[in-house]
C-alpha cells in the first residue's frame, strides 16, 4: 500500500511540473496583455486595450488545455487500480468485485425497512467473507417519482433521489427474531418503519436518543444489542456520515448507510496521501468494521449448537 501511494504522489508531482510550465507560459500571455491595457489607458489605444482581452482569452485556454491534458494523464496512471488496491490492502485475493454489477432490488427490499422506489439503480457489488460471515455490498440509488399539475394544467414532473451503501450479512445461526435498528433522522420517503415488534429502550441514553430499536423479543433483543454493542453503533455513527439503518432478520443482518459520503476528491493539486487512499478503502472496510460494531463474529451468530 504504502509503495502504491509513494508511487502515485511521485507521478502527481511529476505532471504538477509540467503544469507549472504551462502556467508560468499562461502568467506571460497574461502579463504582456497587461502591459498592453496599462500603455492602451495611457495612450486611449483601442487596439491595445483589444490585445489584453485577446490575451487573457490565450491564457486562460491556454492553463484550461494544459490543466485538463496533465490532469488526466495523471489520474490515468493510477485510477483504474485504485480500488483493486484498496481492496487487496484488506481482504488479499479473497473477494469478488465488479464495479458495473449490483444488487437485486429484492435483497434489499427483504429487510422491510426500505419502500419500493419507481427506480431502482446498483453498482459496485463487492463480496467476501470474514470469520465465517458471508456479506455482499454495493451502492443503490432509489427515486421517487411525483407529478403535479398546476391550475393551468401543467404537469410537473419530480425525481427524488436517494443514494447509500448498503450491506447484507449471513451469519450460520438462525436467531428466528426481528430486530430494527433506524437512526430517528431518517425521515425520508425511502424509509420504512416496519411495524414489527415493540419499541424497546436502552440504559445508555445516547443510544436511545440517537436510535429507534424494535423487536418482537425484548429478550433477544437484549442479547444482540449488548451495552458494547450499543457504544460501537454510536462510535461508527460518528465516524461515517450517514444515516445508519440496521435489521436482522433469522440469519441475516441488512445495514443501510443511508445518504452515505464516501471519497475525497482526486486532482492534480491534491497530495495523495493515506488520507486520500483510505476515502477509497473505506468503503469495503466498512464491512469489516460492522462486524466489529455489531459483534457478528460472537458466538450467538457462529454457533449453531446454541439453543
Amino acid at each position: 500500500m504504502e509503495e502504491f501511494i509513494n508511487s502515485v504522489e511521485s507521478n502527481r508531482k511529476f505532471y504538477k511540473s509540467k503544469l507549472n510550465i504551462v502556467l508560468i507560459v499562461a502568467a506571460s500571455i497574461l502579463g504582456a496583455g497587461l502591459i498592453c491595457l496599462l500603455i492602451g489607458i495611457i495612450f486611449s489605444n483601442f487596439y491595445l486595450v483589444l490585445i489584453f482581452f485577446i490575451a487573457l482569452i490565450v491564457a486562460a485556454i491556454t492553463y484550461g488545455a494544459g490543466y485538463s491534458l496533465y490532469n488526466k494523464k495523471y489520474l490515468n496512471t493510477f485510477k483504474k487500480d485504485l480500488e483493486t488496491k484498496a481492496i487487496e490492502a484488506n481482504y488479499g485475493k479473497d473477494y469478488f468485485y465488479d464495479p458495473n454489477k449490483g444488487i437485486d432490488f429484492d435483497s434489499i427490499y427483504e429487510s422491510r425497512c426500505v419502500n419500493k422506489p419507481d427506480e431502482y439503480f446498483s453498482k459496485k457489488y463487492f463480496s467476501s467473507s470474514r470469520d465465517g460471515l458471508f456479506f455482499v455490498s454495493s451502492n443503490y440509488e432509489l427515486n421517487f417519482i411525483h407529478y403535479t399539475t398546476d391550475s393551468d394544467g401543467n404537469t410537473k414532473k419530480t425525481v427524488n433521489h436517494y443514494n447509500g451503501r448498503f450491506v447484507k450479512f449471513d451469519f450460520p445461526r438462525n436467531l428466528n427474531t426481528f430486530l430494527s435498528i433506524i437512526e430517528k433522522y431518517s425521515k425520508d420517503e425511502m424509509i420504512k418503519d416496519p411495524r414489527i415488534g415493540d419499541k424497546i429502550e436502552f440504559e445508555f441514553m445516547e443510544f436511545n436518543d440517537k436510535f429507534t430499536v424494535k423487536c418482537n423479543d425484548q429478550l433477544k433483543a437484549n442479547y444482540i444489542i449488548t451495552p458494547q454493542v450499543q457504544c460501537n453503533l454510536v462510535d461508527f455513527d460518528k465516524a461515517f456520515k450517514s444515516d445508519l439503518i440496521v435489521c436482522f432478520i433469522d440469519k441475516s443482518a441488512y445495514v443501510f448507510m443511508h445518504e452515505y459520503i464516501e471519497k475525497m476528491p482526486l486532482g492534480i493539486y491534491k497530495e495523495f496521501n493515506k488520507k486520500v487512499f483510505d476515502s477509497y478503502a473505506n468503503e469495503f472496510i466498512i464491512p469489516l468494521l460492522l462486524i466489529d460494531a455489531l459483534d457478528l463474529n460472537n458466538d450467538k451468530f457462529i454457533n449453531t449448537n446454541l439453543k
